[in-house]
């Protein structure tokens, strides 16, 4: 049995879903924004019509991704987090240079 273009299409994104965890777990959000743009557009392109795809796959797949995709929020939610503290560390080191400077 040949594989349907949606077929293809769904495993193309989950390929990307697990290249997003993969480059979210090196740190690497600039690739991870690009990914997900080219991922929504492929997922989009997926369901404009019904998709030529089993359901109990379908489903499978769509599982797959959801899971996946809490993942990576998660992720997402810890780096936001890492980026916050490193915000107000560089603030602080900032209203302390100009406490300095003002006294000097």
């Amino acid at each position: 049995m040949t594989m349907s273009n949606d077929s293809r299409q769904l495993d193309s994104i989950i390929a990307d879903t697990n290249k997003l965890i993969e480059l979210a777990e090196e740190g690497h959000w600039e690739n991870v924004i690009e990914l997900e743009k080219k991922r929504a557009v492929a997922i989009g392109a997926l369901f404009e019509t019904q998709p030529n795809i089993e359901t109990p796959q379908l489903a499978e797949g769509i599982q797959y991704i959801i899971d996946k995709n809490n993942l990576l929020a998660k992720y997402s939610h810890s780096q936001r987090d890492s980026l916050r503290m490193e915000m107000s560390k560089a603030a602080h080191a900032h209203k302390a240079i100009n406490t300095y400077l003002q006294i000097t």
